[in-house]
């Protein structure tokens, strides 16, 4: 008997390895997919304004979408972060590969406060005109314009306003300038006091 059992048992194991899990793999990439468009077209609703022809390509996050706006054509590749905090807006026919970072709102590190708060932010609005064409894991700070037909080689932070048409790569890390002393050492030992 217990062998009957244990031949039933393994045919019924192989049927479902051989039919039914290659079938719940094909059914669960169904879903994804059904999913992920589902979700792009409600984020699509929450933009401040959205072209036609947007295409979203798989993983995208889009913080505070009432305050971006996305014209016609555009292509946003996987792994997108865009911080719409500050406002961002994307030009007609522009491309942003994968893992392209935007931020239109960054930390105000001349507060009154250590360690830095969470709630106060510098908003800067983010532009990027037409046809411009942004490559993978590009980051962009708050504050940046980027002209029509610009290129944004793969890897470059984008600290300063770029012109149109200008094919810019990244740059070496330097000292952009240095905080008020006086201020943060006021800042530190009152945390220091606050903390004893």
């Amino acid at each position: 008997m217990k062998q009957i059992k244990d031949k039933i048992k393994n045919k019924l194991e192989r049927l479902f390895e051989q039919r039914l899990v290659p079938r719940l793999v094909q059914w669960g990439e169904y879903l994804e997919t059904k999913i992920r468009r589902y979700k792009h077209q409600e984020l699509k609703s929450q933009l401040k304004f959205c072209g036609s022809g947007l295409r979203f390509k798989r993983d995208i996050r889009i913080d505070h979408p009432q305050n971006v706006s996305l014209g016609n054509k555009v292509y946003i590749g996987p792994d997108v972060l865009l911080d719409g905090r500050g406002g961002i807006t994307i030009g007609d026919n522009t491309t942003l590969g994968f893992n392209v970072v935007i931020l239109s709102a960054n930390h105000d590190y001349q507060s009154n406060e250590l360690p830095y708060q969470h709630n106060i932010y510098i908003h800067k609005p983010v532009v990027i005109g037409r046809n411009v064409w942004i490559g993978g894991n590009v980051l962009i700070v708050p504050g940046v314009s980027i002209g029509d037909g610009a290129i944004v080689a793969a890897g470059t932070v984008v600290t300063a306003n770029v012109e149109p048409l200008a094919i810019v790569g990244n740059q070496p890390m330097r000292t952009i300038k240095y905080r008020d002393k006086q201020h943060y050492e006021q800042l530190a030992n009152k945390q220091d006091q606050d903390n004893s």
